[in-house]
C-alpha cells in the first residue's frame, strides 16, 4: 500500500509558486509539444512569442528569471521523453 506520509505535501504555510515559475512551467509545456507542434527551445524569442500568443504579461526584468527557470525544466522534460522512448523501444518519425 502507498504510504502517503512519505510524500511531501504542500501545507497552508508554504509560499505559493512565483509567477515566474508558473510562467516558465507553462512555457516549457508549450515548447515541448513534440510532433507537428514542436516549438524548439526555451529562448527569449520563443518566450516573447508564447507570451504574446497567450496574452501573458511578463515584465522585461522578469524575462531572464523565467528563462533561467524554464531551461532546467525543459531539459527535464526532454530527459523524461527520452527515457520513455527507450523503455518502449519506439521512435517517432519527426515528419
Amino acid at each position: 500500500m502507498w504510504d502517503l506520509s512519505q510524500e511531501p505535501s504542500p501545507s497552508l504555510f508554504d509560499a505559493p509558486p512565483s509567477p515566474s515559475y508558473l510562467h516558465a512551467k507553462d512555457f516549457v509545456r508549450w515548447c515541448c509539444s513534440f510532433g507537428s507542434d514542436f516549438r524548439n527551445s526555451p529562448d527569449v524569442t520563443n518566450l516573447r512569442y508564447w507570451a504574446r500568443k497567450n496574452k501573458v504579461h511578463i515584465e522585461e526584468g522578469e524575462v531572464e528569471e523565467v528563462l533561467e527557470t524554464a531551461r532546467p525544466l525543459f531539459l527535464k522534460r526532454i530527459e523524461q521523453a527520452l527515457r520513455k522512448t527507450a523503455r518502449t523501444g519506439k521512435t517517432e518519425d519527426p515528419n
